[in-house]
Parts: structure tokens; C-alpha cells; sequence
């Protein structure tokens, strides 16, 4: 079996649209998402929660946790970016406390799953400047 150049291995469609990418998101339990999130939908009924961790494409960097809140029945998200921070050092040991902040929940009408709502999620916030 002949190997394949790079350039045959990978043609221009592979590449991302988009200048973020994530891993396939994981539903989690209203236990484990985010207070502010699971507070914006709250009354809501038939809400599932997914989190994602959010890839920078052209520095591989890692940019946040988003979660989202997906209402499939009244066809709406709800999403939040978790970041962590290093805020100082801890005086006895040295090691770095980290501070995980969070965006404010943005709600946005979405029906066509959780794929697409991640995608319109960050493209929101790329587009507050919050994404490079």
C-alpha cells in the first residue's frame, strides 16, 4: 500500500470553517452545570446540558469550557464560556490559585442541535471580541 502525500491526505474541505474547534460535547447533569446557566433557564422543561472545552485553530490554544443549556421543544440555547485564570500564588506551598470566571448567559434562538448551537455560541463571541 502506497503511502499518501500530505497534500492528498488532506484536502482544503478538512480544514475547519471556523477559527475555533471543540472535541464532541458531553451532556452533563443540571448538577454539574454552571449556577448562572442552570438559573437562566430555570422553569424551562426538557432542558439538556452540554459542555465542550473551546480550541483556538490557528495557535492551538485552549480558549475556555463552553456549557450550554439546549431547550430542543421551544427551539432556543442558552450558553456560557467558563475561563480560568491564575490570580496569585498560594504563600505556603507556591502552587498558582486559579480563578474560574464566567460569561454571562446569552440566550439565542437554535433547533438544530447542540453541534450548531456551540457554533453560533462562538461565533458570538467572536464577535463581542471575546474570541480572537
Amino acid at each position: 500500500m502506497r503511502e499518501q502525500p500530505i497534500g492528498e491526505a488532506v484536502e482544503d474541505e478538512a480544514w475547519p470553517a471556523s477559527d475555533v474547534m471543540w472535541p464532541p460535547e458531553k451532556e452533563i447533569g443540571v448538577s454539574e452545570a454552571h449556577a448562572s446557566l442552570a438559573k437562566a433557564v430555570a422553569g424551562s422543561r426538557g432542558v439538556r446540558y452540554f459542555t465542550a472545552f473551546i480550541i483556538d485553530v490557528p495557535s492551538d490554544a485552549y480558549l475556555g469550557d463552553v456549557q450550554m443549556a439546549i431547550d430542543e421543544a421551544a427551539g432556543a440555547a442558552c450558553g456560557i464560556l467558563l475561563t480560568t485564570h491564575v490570580t496569585g500564588r498560594d504563600a505556603a506551598t507556591g502552587e498558582p490559585i486559579l480563578t474560574q470566571e464566567a460569561t454571562r448567559p446569552f440566550k439565542f434562538p437554535c433547533s438544530q442541535g447542540v453541534a450548531k448551537a456551540i457554533a453560533s455560541f462562538c461565533d458570538k463571541l467572536k464577535m463581542a471580541g471575546i474570541f480572537p
